[in-house]
Parts: C-alpha cells; structure tokens; sequence
C-alpha cells in the first residue's frame, strides 16, 4: 500500500514539473529582412510572436551545402541571438554562407528534445541595409510637430567654452552653461497629435507617408514605442487621454516589408484578443 502511495506521489510530482516547463508556443515566425549577401557572414532580422513572449528555448540554425568539403556535406551552424524588441530578434553567425539554397532552421527545445518549428529558404527573404541592433529608443524630431533642434555644433561649442575659460580666467562671472544632454532631450521630444476618438489604425494611416512605411508597420512602431499607453499592453486597447510618443528612427527602421509587418500585426492582435 505505501509502495502504490508513493509511485503515485512520484507520478503526480513528474506531471506537475512537465505541465510547469515553459513552452514557447510559437504563434507566428518569419524572416523580417536578410541584411547580408552570398558570401558573407550572416545577419538578419526575425519576426517572432511567442504566446508568452520568451524566445530563449529557441534556437536558430543555417544549413548549407558546403562546396569546399568533399561529397558537398551538409554543415550547419548555430546563430547568435539578440531580442530589438518583444517580436524581433537581431540573428548573426560567424561562417560564410556560400550556399544560394541555404536554409534558416528554428527549433524549439521540449521535454523530449529539439522540436523543428520552421524551415525557411534564407535567400528567399527580402534584403535590406536597415541592420536595427540593440539601440535605445532616442526620441527623433522627424514626425509631427516638427521639434526644434536645441544643440549646437561642434565649432560652437568650442568658442563657448574657450569663452568660458576666459571669464574664469579674468575672474568674471561665467555664462550659464548650455543645457544638459537630458534637458536638450526633453525639449525634443516629438508628441503624436490624437484626439480620443482616434484608433490606432486612424492613427497610424495619418503618419504611414510621413514615416515611410506602411500603415501595419506604423501601428507596430507606435505599439513598441508606446507600451504603457496600451490597456494590459494589448495592441487593440489604446488607452485615452495618453499622449503617444514619436517612434524612433531604430524602431521605424525594423518595419520596412507590408507583407510581413501586415501578417505580424494580425498575429499579435488576435493573440492579444484571445486572452
């Protein structure tokens, strides 16, 4: 009887830690842009939608033919990873890919092992000289209202301080230094212009030429440039009465395909639905 009691415990404690492994459960993934060219290290962009938005039992692979090797063998290597943001992911490798059919393999580790997710034509993705790394979200004055640029240049602000050390010199009062790298900041940061009856496509429709991108890639850039401004941060829950912040240069660099941006935000707005 306490031999049964305890395979059972045994049984039910095996259950609960496999239930509690984390699973990424793999919403949608594509290949955003190809920032490289035939024989070259490789580096690109992903679009990832993760139904709880953790990426790090993903791997990423590049298979190729390798001509150099006898018999043409297959080799693969592993992808060095780097989160832009919570649905793209920066991917750069250490070997040259000469393969012109080589593939982007995704896989995802389980209880069980290594599970394939995708494979993808690498080739196949569009190319694009946008390399968005790891960059903090700068606020640019590019979008309306046109913000006035505060700094000075270089040969300015040279002559300002050799003034300075002339006033201290001569013992004369000093001018109120110029302001602060923070402060200069503040004074430009760009404000979208919304009224509470906007929705976020209305929005993002107004801006689309002006940043030269497409209304789904506006809506994503406003979405990532905005979390907080977003009801539980869900991208169909725009907040009232929240200003909303200019998308960066960087972040407005990472939606440059409609395709693609169109199929990410459809994705991320009914997983954010379902919940």
């Amino acid at each position: 009887m306490r031999k049964g009691l305890i395979e059972v415990i045994i049984l039910v404690f095996g259950l609960l830690g496999y239930i509690a492994t984390p699973i990424a459960q793999v919403n949608h993934v594509s290949i955003n842009s190809r920032q490289f060219e035939l024989n070259n290290l490789p580096q690109l962009k992903i679009n990832i939608v993760a139904q709880n938005d953790d990426a790090s039992r993903l791997g990423f692979y590049i298979r190729q033919l390798d001509g150099s090797l006898d018999g043409n063998k297959v080799v693969q290597q592993k992808l060095a990873v780097q989160s832009i943001n919570r649905f793209l992911l920066q991917l750069k490798g250490t070997d040259i890919i000469s393969d012109v059919n080589a593939q982007l393999i995704v896989t995802e580790d389980t209880a069980k092992g290594a599970v394939t997710l995708a494979v993808m034509a690498l080739f196949d993705a569009p190319y694009s000289v946008n390399s968005a790394t790891l960059v903090s979200n700068v606020v640019t004055s590019r979008v309306l209202p046109v913000a006035k640029d505060n700094t000075s240049g270089k040969a300015s602000k040279k002559h300002q301080q050799d003034d300075r050390r002339l006033e201290q010199a001569s013992s004369e009062p000093s001018e109120p230094s110029e302001p602060s790298t923070a402060e200069s900041s503040h004074q430009a940061i760009c404000v979208i212009e919304r009224d509470n009856s906007d929705t976020l496509w209305r929005i993002a429709n107004r801006y689309k030429e002006q940043w030269h991108t497409s209304v789904y890639g506006a809506m994503l850039a406003i979405f990532e440039a905005n979390l907080m401004a977003f009801s539980k941060q869900k991208i169909h829950l725009l907040l009232k009465d929240v200003p909303l912040h200019c998308p960066s240069k960087a972040i407005l660099a990472e939606y440059n395909n409609k395709a693609v941006d169109r199929k990410v935000f459809e994705v991320i707005e009914a997983k954010h639905a379902a919940k």
